[in-house]
């Protein structure tokens, strides 16, 4: 059968997650979806699920008309011209139609020709152009859980780099739905801020002046789900260069206005970041300088089967070395099949070492289902990837990739002959590591850190050992 978005989103649920209402008012309210003016305009929301967005639409299009002095008559015609949906779970349709003429049944208002399809908005037309809002929550589903809909997707022009996601592809349909001045408002991942997936998104919006409004609400998580969100707020027709930057009070559970930016503030390289201009302008500098330092900052040991590898053997071995995890700065042992210049012990030679022999074999059926960089038989008992094997027997800094604050480094000295693995490691033969560490135990490294918008949950941060590069080339260099 067919894959479709349908049984993708029937079978696992994967990309529905509702929309709580303080999220829906917060993007109407945004989008200018309020007032009397309201009356005459089109919206639609084109994932509409089981009528959020569209129930608070329907409720202030009734106290529109109320207030404006429309008969029932009138209001009844009004919905059933100005309100539009689409959502492809028929059962999700049902239960959206139920909920509005709820809505509209508690103004007094009966038997309204809902415009409210059970549909695809990926094929979807007949919209195009003629929307004056946009609204909603798409859903989001990874390229690797579209199946027989990849090719479709990859028709979108949003969907041409990266790893997409159908909620970018959902910024296009959406788009394409307004007419020559309407408003977009969206509640998304803020993953596309930076990801390759969103690159050609990103240059779109700012090629066409789209983005008006954006608010960042970084840890804190509106839906059952680890997804780190943003509101966007996309305006056809817009006369201003600068795009409004919001934070969110998670108490009152609405934005709070920070400055207003230009593309200038927040671009940077192709990539959106949103924060004060003094906290852009120290990111600015950090990610466009143009200075080297010697320092090197690599990835662990990647074994792909760490239980096998890493141990604390009951036996010796002189191919068993001291490993530390970066990540908790703890030690430990690790089978370590490679010489000193990073070259893969032959078998034949490794078999002479009987206890170590007998443990990988008893351990080979395991090892040889990785999915390993290379994958000859002979490579069965190496590492699953050949990073950091050659700086082994080098001095090195281990440092822990995931922090709050600079309280929660870990810093651990690697001293030559011992492997580090779980996080990254930093290597330099100019620059010593007690100034190393104090660059990086820095408010400012933290605040850089903090502008990327990699969150993780617990209020953390990650980053990449690119990153770290970047901010020591720009300390250091």
């Amino acid at each position: 059968m067919k894959t479709t978005l349908n049984t993708i989103t029937i079978e696992k649920e994967k990309g529905r997650f509702y929309s709580p209402d303080y999220i829906v008012k917060n993007i109407l309210d945004l989008s200018g979806y309020s007032g009397c003016l309201i009356l005459d305009k089109h919206i639609i929301d084109n994932s509409c699920g089981d009528g959020a967005f569209l129930k608070e639409a329907v409720s202030r299009y009734c106290f529109a008309a109320r207030n404006k002095g429309y008969t029932i008559e009138e209001t009844r015609n009004g919905l059933s011209t100005y309100i539009h949906g689409i959502e492809i779970d028929r059962i999700e349709q049902q239960k959206c139609l139920l909920n509005i003429d709820r809505i509209a049944e508690s103004f007094g208002i009966t038997n309204v020709n809902w415009d409210v399809v059970c549909g695809d908005s990926l094929t979807t037309k007949k919209y195009d152009g003629k929307m004056d809002f946009v609204v909603g929550n798409p859903p989001y589903v990874r390229v690797h859980n579209l199946g027989d809909l990849f090719e479709d997707i990859k028709s979108f022009s949003f969907a041409r780099n990266g790893m997409t996601d159908l909620f970018i592809v959902f910024y296009e349909i959406g788009l394409n739905m307004l007419n020559e001045t309407g408003v977009l408002g969206y509640i998304t991942p803020s993953s596309y801020f930076n990801s390759i997936a969103g690159s050609y998104m990103r240059k779109y919006l700012e090629d066409k002046n789209l983005l008006t409004a954006v608010v960042n609400m970084k840890h804190y998580q509106a839906f059952a789900a680890t997804t780190y969100t943003a509101i966007t707020i996309l305006k056809k027709g817009n006369k201003s260069s600068n795009t409004e930057y919001y934070g969110y009070d998670e108490g009152k559970k609405v934005p709070y206005f920070i400055e207003s930016l230009s593309k200038q503030d927040y671009i940077v390289k192709g990539n959106f970041y949103f924060a004060s201009k003094k906290e852009l302008d120290l990111l600015h500098r950090i990610i466009t300088n143009k200075k080297k330092c010697d320092v090197e900052v690599k990835n662990g040991y990647a074994t792909l089967c760490d239980k096998v590898f890493i141990n604390n053997f009951p036996f010796s071995s002189q191919y068993i070395i001291p490993v530390i995890k970066s990540s908790k700065g703890t030690k430990s042992e690790i089978f370590f099949p490679y010489d000193n210049n990073g070259q893969l012990i032959a078998e034949d030679v490794l078999s002479n070492d009987k206890k170590m022999y007998r443990y990988l074999l008893d351990n080979k059926e395991k090892l040889s289902k990785r999915s390993n960089e290379k994958d000859a038989d002979e490579y069965w008992y190496a590492f699953g990837r050949s990073q950091a094997i050659k700086d082994t027997f080098k001095d090195k800094l281990a440092i822990n990739s995931l922090l709050r604050s600079k309280d929660d480094f870990k810093f651990t000295k690697a001293p030559a002959g011992t492997g580090v693995y779980g996080g990254l490691y930093i290597v330099s033969e100019e620059i010593p590591f007690n100034r190393i560490i104090d660059a990086l135990k820095s408010d400012e490294f933290i605040s850089y850190i903090k502008l990327l918008n990699k969150y993780k949950s617990g209020g953390y941060y990650t980053f990449s050992s690119k990153d770290v590069k970047t901010y020591l080339d720009y300390k250091l260099g």
